[in-house]
């Protein structure tokens, strides 16, 4: 399992990379599992989490976060980011990704895991706020089908359950997770429910579609979405 958070931001920013390279016409307009979004509407959006790396690196978070106007929660902004960009060029919008993500990145690893960054929280250690966005990268690669070798799923699934649970114990969301023979058991002070790897992996994404897991505690379960 990595346990360096920019080969796994770099993994999984190649990942994207060649599966945009290979989209064309009506391919992106494919549904993602992201409610309204489609495949094009995700690439715009990979944009603005590049930009916010962007201004976390250059200090300028509030500057970027008052482009859509004071008093906008996360996911309005999100929306207000993708809606700005749905009239330039699917091509041109891929060659902004590319050249954001190739730039970002490497600053990122040149600056450190053991130096701050800003975030919207406030000053925040640059490796773990890494590992958060490599796993948001993730995420959306799951949402638009992005192909996944045999050869890295296991490792890939390691590294995502690690800091899944680990950002679950940062949240203090008052869900214990322990881990069985089978998988692992989930619960709070009222239910409880056993999830295989995989599904905790998708809970603590934001991603998981299982009637057998109250919605209470697949909310609390949320770490990374």
């Amino acid at each position: 399992m990595t346990d360096d958070p920019f080969d796994a931001l770099d993994a999984e920013a190649a990942r994207l990379d060649g599966y945009f390279a290979d989209l064309d016409g009506d391919r992106w307009r494919v549904a993602s599992r992201c409610d309204g979004w489609d495949r094009r509407a995700i690439l715009a959006h990979l944009i603005g989490i590049e930009q916010y790396i962007q201004a976390c690196l250059d200090d300028r978070v509030a500057a970027y976060a008052s482009q859509a106007g004071s008093d906008v929660g996360y996911e309005d902004f999100n929306e207000y980011m993708v809606a700005s960009m749905a009239d330039v060029d699917t091509d041109e919008l891929v060659s902004r990704w590319h050249h954001l993500m190739t730039e970002q990145h490497a600053r990122l690893r040149e600056r450190g895991a053991d130096s701050l960054i800003e975030t919207h929280a406030g000053p925040y250690p640059l490796g773990r706020q890494t590992w958060y966005f490599a796993s948001e990268l993730a995420i959306h690669a799951d949402d638009i089908d992005a192909p996944v070798t045999d050869e890295e799923r296991a490792e890939r699934q390691a590294w995502r359950l690690r800091f899944g649970l680990d950002a679950l114990r940062e949240s203090e969301r008052g869900v214990e997770v322990t881990e069985t023979p089978e998988g692992f058991l989930v619960s709070d002070a009222e239910q409880s429910v056993k999830l295989s790897r995989a599904d905790l992996v998708e809970a603590l994404s934001g991603r998981l579609k299982d009637s057998r897991v109250p919605s209470s505690l697949r909310d609390a379960l949320v770490a990374l979405a």
